[in-house]
C-alpha cells in the first residue's frame, strides 16, 4: 500500500513537472512576479509580513544555476513546488481514506486548476506555500491516524517554519487544533512541550530576522509588530483584513463561486460539492469537520479580505476541496459505475472521467479571453502591452511568453537620457528588473505612480519626464491633457507642459 502511494506521487510529480516545465514562463514578468524574480536575484531578506524571506532565500538559490535566463530559473522554482504540490496533496487524499483512483483523479483536477497553474508557471510564493501547508495536513493526519508523536512535533516545527513562507499557513490552525482535541487522551505533557519546542525551533529563523529589521530600522514595538503582520514595501494591508459588509455580501459570495467554478470547471466543481455532502459516510466524522473547518478558516479570511488579487487567496481553500472532489468520485463509482458499466469496463470510464476533468478547463482557459474581450466577465481586467497581453491573466500557460522583456527594452531604448519615468507597478516591475540586474540605462529614475503623480511632478520641473501608459483606469488622463501635452514615443508618452497654462496642483 504505502510502496504504491509513494509510486503514484512520484509519477504525479513527474506529470506535474512536465506540463509546469513546458508551459513556464522563460523570462522575466508583470507586476509581482517581476518584484520577486528581483527580490529572488538579489536575495532581499526581509521580515516584514509581504517579505517571504524563506522563499526569496530558495528561489535566489535556483538563480544560481548556470542554464538559460535568470529570471527563467526563478520562474522554475515555482514549477517544482507546484509539482511537488501535486504528489503531497496526492498523499493527504490518500492518508484522509479515499481509494487509489479516485485520488489521482482529483489530484489530476488541482493540477490544471487556473489559480494553481498559472502561479506554477511563474515566479510567486504561493506554491511554496501551498507545499507546505499540504505537508502540514499531511502531517496531522498522519498523526491523527497513527498516533506517532514524530509527525506532530514535525508539524509543529514546519509550522513555524512555513511563517517564513507566507503567514497564510495560520488559516490551517483551526483544522489542526480540532484533530488535537479530537486525540487529546493520546497527548501528554510531554509531547505538548516537545510541539511547543519544535514550533520555536521553526519560528526561530524568522524571528532572529526580525530582530536584525529592528535594529536596522530603528522600530518600537508598535512598528515592529505591524512590520511583522501587516507591512510590505511601505504599505500596510491592516485596514484591508477583516473589512466586511453586508453590502457587498452578494458580489463577495459570487467572486468567490466564480473563482471556484473557474478552477474546477464542469465535472469537477459538481464532484466537489457532491464530496462535501458525502465525506462523513467515506472519510468519517472527524475528518469531515476537518475539512469543513479547513475550508471555512480561508473563507472566513479572505472573502473579506479587500485586496486587488485576493482571488489568490482563496487558493488555499482547494485543497479541502480537491479531497471533497475525491470523496465526490469515489461516491460516484461505488454507487453508479455498476449500474452502468461492468466492472471490466471501469477502467475506461476512469480514463474517459479524467480525460474530461484536464480538457474541460483547459478549453475554460482558453477561451476566457475571448470572451473578456467581448466584455463578458465577471471582474475587472486590464491588457499588458503585447501581442499575449489578452492572455497574461487568463491563459495559464506562459512558455514564449517574452512580451514583458520586449516591453521593457523598448521603453529603455527610447526614453531620454537622464529622464523620469513614470510607471504603475505592473509595467514598472520588467523595466526595473533589467535597470538592476542587466545594468541597463541606469540613468533613467523609474518612479512608481500614480497616486502622487501632482505631487512628483511638481518636484521635478525642468526635467524630462515620460510616463509607461495613458490606461485611464490608473493614469489620471484627463488631468494630465489640461496641464501637458502627451506625446507618443514608441511604448512611452513624453509629458510637455503645455505653453502658458503651466503646472496646476
Amino acid at each position: 500500500m504505502l510502496v504504491e502511494r509513494k509510486r503514484d506521487s512520484i509519477l504525479l510529480f513527474i506529470l506535474g513537472l512536465g506540463l509546469y516545465g513546458l508551459t513556464l514562463a522563460p523570462t522575466v514578468l508583470w507586476g509581482d512576479e517581476g518584484y520577486w524574480q528581483l527580490q529572488a536575484v538579489t536575495g532581499h531578506l526581509q521580515a516584514s509580513a509581504g517579505g517571504h524571506p524563506l522563499w526569496v532565500l530558495i528561489a535566489h538559490l535556483f538563480s544560481k544555476i548556470p542554464l538559460g535566463d535568470i529570471a527563467g530559473r526563478v520562474n522554475f522554482a515555482s514549477a517544482l513546488f507546484g509539482a511537488t504540490s501535486l504528489a503531497l496533496a496526492y498523499q493527504v487524499i490518500r492518508e484522509a481514506g479515499v481509494q487509489r483512483w479516485p485520488a489521482i483523479i482529483a489530484t489530476l483536477a488541482l493540477m490544471v486548476s487556473h489559480t494553481f497553474w498559472s502561479y506554477a508557471v511563474r515566479a510567486e510564493v504561493y506554491t511554496l506555500t501551498f507545499a507546505m501547508m499540504t505537508l502540514l495536513v499531511w502531517m496531522g493526519l498522519r498523526w491523527y491516524n497513527t498516533g506517532q508523536l514524530f509527525y506532530l512535533w514535525g508539524g509543529a516545527f514546519l509550522l513555524g517554519l512555513g511563517l517564513a513562507v507566507h503567514l497564510l499557513i495560520v488559516l490551517y490552525i483551526p483544522g489542526l487544533l480540532f484533530l488535537m482535541w479530537r486525540k487529546r487522551e493520546e497527548l501528554n505533557a510531554k509531547g505538548l512541550l516537545f510541539s511547543l519546542i519544535a514550533l520555536v525551533a521553526g519560528t526561530a529563523p524568522l524571528i532572529g530576522l526580525l530582530v536584525r529589521d529592528i535594529q536596522a530600522h530603528g522600530m518600537n514595538a508598535r512598528q515592529a509588530l505591524e512590520w511583522a503582520l501587516f507591512e510590505f514595501e511601505g504599505y500596510s494591508f491592516r485596514t484591508a483584513l477583516f473589512d466586511f459588509s453586508a453590502r457587498y455580501f452578494g458580489s463577495d459570495l459570487f467572486q468567490w463561486t466564480a473563482f471556484l467554478v473557474l478552477n474546477f470547471a464542469g465535472l469537477a466543481v459538481l464532484g466537489g460539492i457532491t464530496g462535501a455532502f458525502k465525506s462523513r459516510d467515506i472519510l468519517g466524522m472527524d475528518k469531515a469537520l476537518f475539512l469543513l473547518i479547513l475550508y471555512g478558516g480561508v473563507w472566513v479570511f479572505a472573502f473579506p479580505y479587500r485586496v486587488g488579487d485576493r482571488y489568490i487567496f482563496y487558493l488555499p481553500s482547494y485543497l479541502p476541496f480537491t479531497v471533497w472532489l475525491a470523496c465526490g468520485f469515489q461516491w460516484l463509482e461505488q454507487h453508479l459505475t455498476d449500474r452502468i458499466v461492468c466492472a471490466e469496463r471501469s477502467w475506461g470510464l476512469r480514463i474517459v472521467l479524467a480525460m474530461m476533468l484536464v480538457a474541460v478547463p483547459v478549453a475554460v482557459y482558453r477561451i476566457g479571453p475571448e470572451m473578456v474581450e467581448r466584455g463578458l466577465t465577471f471582474r475587472d481586467t486590464r491588457h499588458v502591452p503585447g501581442p499575449g497581453g489578452k492572455y497574461f491573466f487568463l491563459w495559464p500557460p506562459k512558455s514564449g511568453y517574452y512580451d514583458p522583456r520586449r516591453y521593457a527594452e523598448a521603453v529603455l531604448d527610447v526614453t531620454p537620457e537622464r529622464a523620469i519615468l513614470l510607471a504603475d507597478p505592473i509595467l514598472a516591475s520588467p523595466i526595473r528588473f533589467l535597470q538592476v540586474v542587466e545594468r541597463r540605462r541606469p540613468d533613467i529614475t523609474l518612479r512608481y505612480c500614480c497616486w502622487d503623480i501632482q505631487s512628483v511632478l511638481a518636484e521635478v520641473k525642468g526635467q524630462t519626464v515620460a510616463i509607461a501608459d495613458i490606461y485611464p483606469g490608473i493614469y489620471p488622463v484627463d488631468w494630465l491633457r489640461q496641464n501637458y501635452a502627451i506625446i507618443p514615443q514608441g511604448p512611452i508618452y513624453i509629458l510637455q507642459p503645455l505653453p502658458g497654462n503651466g503646472f496646476k496642483e
